[in-house]
């Protein structure tokens, strides 16, 4: 049995693992900016479809992690995934707002530079050096961390429940 329990855990980090690789990749890939922006109502609609698909499925993953449901087992890895989801998710907002609003984030020039801007805000680091100026940028920033507060302390919390029971289960 220990055996089937590696071999889980470890096909449960490979799949993460390959998740989180995949979608860095298909960030860097995004085409954004090439288009131009469409209208600010289709900007608010895109927002919230992709705010509300990533909050879903990280309410997915901590449930299925939660229940641990033999049939659907889930790992610790997949919520993590889920949880950089929503970081690449607002790091894609954030080059999107400065490509098209050049000053809104200070020093905000490349992808890499909003990945960085949107790790530092998940991670609550926030060095200073890359900050939102605008007020839209402040309001989407306000926002990314209102919605670390709920899933990721939500998830930690969850996490922490089920790490301390006696049988793990």
């Amino acid at each position: 049995m220990p055996g089937t329990v590696r071999r889980k855990v470890l096909i449960n980090l490979a799949t993460a693992l390959a998740a989180v690789v995949l979608s860095t990749v298909g960030y860097y890939l995004l085409p954004i900016g090439r288009f131009g922006v469409a209208g600010t109502v289709n900007w608010v609609v895109a927002f919230a479809i992709g705010l509300a698909a990533v909050a879903a499925l990280i309410v997915f993953q901590v449930r299925r992690f939660r229940t641990r449901d033999v049939r659907r087992s889930s790992s610790i890895a997949g919520v993590v995934a889920a949880l950089y989801l929503a970081v690449l998710f607002f790091s894609t907002v954030y080059f999107g707002l400065a490509y098209h609003d050049p000053g809104s984030i200070t020093v905000l020039r490349t992808k890499t530079d909003a990945l960085y801007f949107a790790l530092s805000i998940t991670s609550t680091v926030g060095f200073g050096d890359v900050h939102a100026v605008s007020q839209l940028a402040r309001a989407i920033a306000a926002l990314h961390m209102a919605f670390n507060i709920g899933f990721l302390g939500a998830a930690v919390a969850i996490v922490r429940v089920r790490a301390k029971r006696p049988d793990g289960a």
